[in-house]
């Protein structure tokens, strides 16, 4: 896509329209390459935009497609391919919680990747997201989630809890509970906005949803 594409492209994100972005992309070639390419920062909203909207492109391809764009993030992950994969975790997740029948076969390769440092974010990320949709594709890894509520990066926490509270499971709310102080910040992306939030923040709306909450 030329530069005025790329530039409508992304005030379509930024405006939250995922209908008039996957018409555009049915015009022009390319649109998945664009997307990739604009996931690299998280502390802008359109990053975050840019991840859906790579597992809604995927939802209207044809299976083998959807499988070739998955294959594709995947060799990014395994840096065969020179680009940067910083996102592809959370694109991968978003293809899976798009069509969960056709590739949650794929979670325990996105999962394997976990020791990463790099990944480890986008691979809680996208298993809290899936976890909403689907918890039983996630509980396996419910021990996996625990282990990373004791990380010492903000983010690692703040998604360990999100994947807790999406599964609606207090078996580690005493844990939970001890990350309700937590004043580290990091950006948050709720599927609508990009804030600025703590982990003790998150900490304390997962107990309340698991009805663990102070009185």
């Amino acid at each position: 896509m030329d530069s005025a594409n790329r530039q409508k492209v992304v005030e379509y994100l930024l405006a939250g329209d995922f209908k008039g972005l996957l018409a555009e992309g049915e015009k022009s070639r390319g649109l998945l390459r664009l997307l990739i390419s604009l996931t690299y920062d998280k502390g802008q909203l359109v990053c975050w935009r840019a991840i859906e909207a790579v597992g809604l492109l995927a939802a209207g391809m044809r299976q083998g497609p959807a499988l070739d764009a998955v294959d594709r993030l995947f060799t990014m992950m395994r840096d065969e391919s020179g680009g940067n994969p910083w996102s592809a975790p959370e694109m991968i997740g978003e293809i899976i919680r798009q069509n969960p029948e056709a590739f949650s076969h794929l979670v325990p390769v996105l999962v394997s990747f976990h020791e990463e440092r790099m990944f480890a974010p986008g691979i809680l990320r996208a298993l809290a997201l899936l976890a909403a949709a689907r918890p039983e594709i996630v509980m396996p890894y419910r021990e996996l989630a625990f282990l990373y509520l004791h990380s010492e990066e903000p983010v690692l926490r703040a998604n360990a809890l999100l994947i807790m509270k999406n599964l609606r499971d207090d078996t580690y709310a005493p844990s939970m509970a001890v990350l309700a102080g937590d004043d580290s910040v990091i950006d948050y992306y709720d599927g609508r906005s990009l804030s600025k939030k703590t982990v003790g923040q998150i900490a304390r709306e997962a107990l309340e949803a698991l009805g663990q909450g102070r009185d």
